[in-house]
């Protein structure tokens, strides 16, 4: 099954203690464009986008910088085995995920490509 990128779609209906951790760890690292976190039997997979260099547009420098150091704080915040992932977003055609996983969360209001129609004035 793939995950799409379009919030409307994919936006958990359920607030959890994992949603909330991810929220509030995302809120903390402006460097995270966009993150989904998705339930499977036994891990927490958290998929990031980064935010390019302002000189190049690379995404790598930042996650080969604090990606290890993110997967501890986001273990450490939701309790959970973390596979944290990243994702090329504009290269990408969507998320690959189990057919019983579930979305927890699509945190996405740094990402300036996204205007949702209830946020239009």
């Amino acid at each position: 099954m793939r995950l799409g990128f379009d919030p409307i779609l994919t936006a958990p209906r359920i607030v959890t203690a994992e949603s909330l951790a991810l929220a509030t760890w995302y809120d903390a690292h402006p460097a995270i464009r966009r993150l989904w976190g998705i339930r499977d039997a036994d891990t927490l997979r958290v998929i990031v986008s980064v935010e390019p260099t302002f000189d190049g547009g690379d995404i790598y420098p930042a996650w080969i910088g604090n990606s290890l150091q993110w997967a501890r704080e986001l273990c450490a915040s939701t309790g959970a085995n973390v596979r944290l992932e990243l994702i090329d977003e504009p290269h990408a055609q969507g998320i690959e995920m189990q057919q019983d996983s579930i979305v927890v969360a699509d945190l996405f209001w740094r990402d300036s490509t996204l205007i949702l129609p209830h946020t239009m004035v």
